[in-house]
């Protein structure tokens, strides 16, 4: 059995921290100084439901993509953090620098997409050109199918029809649309758009595919950078509901 730090440096192999952004929080979020795992869970998001699963799985360290702590904490109340501890439960989160790896999450989003070919434009996305041009509704259409989506949101300010470039970033990428509009990709696939980040589509048709349904393919990448060490993916689902 391998130990806590081969464990990691496997992770930081793969997205090193430094290339993690400056605002994050990758890294640590909860160490006991633990040497010994029994087992890993692997999760997108570290909520109280996904400490349950751990605990009842056995498994007493989680990796996951979502950092558990984010904004400064002013106290610490009963929820997450104080079940995590309570049950001797190590977490680990690789963010952004699991975004911006080769193989990472933006990646992942254009293979499920059916692009295997693509090459970083900006920090967090990454682009491809297409030989021929696409009809912009028949695709959204395929992309429902190959993210099992029932919706997606298209942005589409200038009414355009057709694209023969796309643009990925796996999460909240609103604010990466700017970047998008000035290389001049048709279309740009992305978790997350805020309500004024739309109004910066004026070049672009953008698909908004969900935040959770971008990235829910973590599981998979952290499978393949821990190869056969024994790991539990958490069973989670969307905070919301099409109805």
């Amino acid at each position: 059995m391998p130990k806590v730090n081969e464990v990691i440096e496997k992770i930081e192999k793969f997205a090193p921290p430094e290339t993690a952004a400056n605002w994050d929080n990758s890294g640590w979020q909860i160490n006991l100084g633990k040497d010994n795992f029994s087992k890993i869970m692997t999760a997108l998001t570290v909520t109280e439901n996904v400490v349950r699963q751990a605990k009842e799985n056995g498994c007493d360290l989680i990796i996951s993509h979502h950092p558990l702590i984010f904004e400064p904490l002013k106290s610490i109340e009963k929820g997450v953090i104080t079940e995590a501890i309570e049950n001797g439960i190590q977490i680990y989160s690789a963010h952004t620098n699991l975004d911006v790896a080769k193989g990472g999450t933006t990646d992942i989003l254009a293979k499920k997409c059916g692009f295997t070919d693509t090459k970083p434009i900006f920090e967090f996305i990454n682009g491809i050109h297409l030989e021929e041009e696409l009809d912009a509704y028949i695709f959204a259409e395929e992309i429902k199918k190959r993210l099992r989506l029932d919706n997606i949101k298209i942005i589409n300010l200038d009414e355009k029809k057709k694209i023969k470039s796309i643009a990925f970033c796996a999460g909240a990428g609103g604010s990466e649309i700017p970047l998008v509009n000035e290389a001049g990709y048709d279309l740009f696939i992305t978790g997350e758009v805020k309500f004024h980040e739309a109004y910066e589509a004026k070049d672009t048709i953008v698909f908004e595919v969900g935040h959770y349904d971008s990235e829910k393919y973590v599981g998979e990448i952290f499978r393949s950078i821990l190869g056969n060490i024994d790991t539990v993916e958490a069973n989670e689902k969307r905070p919301y509901s099409y109805n």
